[in-house]
């Protein structure tokens, strides 16, 4: 059983830290906002060499799992982590999971993906009609992102209303939902979380003490999930104070605390 040292006991201050603090972790972690800053394309937001390090070392003592609103194989890429297991898709995806955990099954999966390449080609419209959006191709959702454009509020407004007028001619609607978060808009599977993903991997770990980090709304569902059971980590202002236990004002800051564990 590892021990944490003093100096994260003090650090934290939570009484269910000091109480769980000689059980193994099950450290479970977003990647965009959370391990790296936010870029005006996606696929520049890399990890450090030693960030990747240090993940591996803890995966060595505990086990470690990325918990993303990319593809699987968007992270593996960016990140460059191919042997730590992956929530992939918002909860959608499933990659080297205890047990083989899945969470969509295959004729689900490639439901999706066909809607999902329709609604990528039928919003390509919007690069002209707002110039500098970044359309993500993803295999089972579609996000814009419009992070380094400046837009005013009723820009933002419009643009949101021209991606959803498209969403709704394009897929099977009522299978589909839409979430915001940070001057993005993503499409994703109904019916699927962030959330629902951690709670069958929780069931794997018994006798763990799962700490989670996370820096925009889609996190939220993972601290519901966790509650009184686990650390909250939230890392940035996007997540209300309620619903997090320890606060980060940046993924650099995070990434010194995760390096203190042992």
């Amino acid at each position: 059983m590892p021990k944490y040292n003093s100096m994260m006991k003090n650090k934290i201050n939570s009484p269910k830290w000091d109480r769980n603090r000689l059980k193994p972790l099950l450290i479970l972690l977003d990647y965009d906002g959370t391990l790296t800053d936010f870029t005006h394309n996606p696929e520049h937001s890399r990890i450090s060499a030693a960030t990747r390090a240090l993940l591996y070392r803890l995966n060595r003592k505990h086990p470690v799992i990325m918990v993303t609103g990319r593809y699987a194989d968007s992270l593996i890429r960016v990140s460059g982590l191919k042997s730590i297991p992956i929530v992939g898709t918002h909860g959608f995806e499933a990659r080297n999971l205890p047990g083989k955990l899945q969470f969509a099954s295959p004729a689900l999966q490639r439901r999706f993906k066909r809607e999902a390449a329709r609604l990528w080609k039928n919003i390509q419209v919007l690069r002209k009609r707002f110039p500098g959006v970044h359309i993500e191709q993803k295999p089972f959702s579609s996000t814009l992102h419009f992070r380094g454009i400046n837009l005013s509020p009723s820009q933002v407004r419009n643009l949101q209303a021209d991606f959803k007028a498209l969403f709704r001619q394009t897929v099977t609607w009522n299978n589909w939902k839409i979430q915001g978060g940070k001057k993005m808009i993503e499409a994703m599977p109904k019916g699927f979380s962030k959330g629902k993903a951690v709670r069958k991997i929780l069931e794997k770990y018994p006798g763990h003490f799962p700490l989670y980090a996370g820096d925009d709304i889609g996190d939220i569902s993972v601290f519901r999930v966790l509650g009184k059971k686990g650390l909250r980590i939230a890392v940035g202002q996007r997540i209300p104070k309620i619903h997090s236990d320890l606060r980060f004002g940046k993924p650099a800051d995070f990434i010194k605390w995760l390096g203190k564990l042992r």
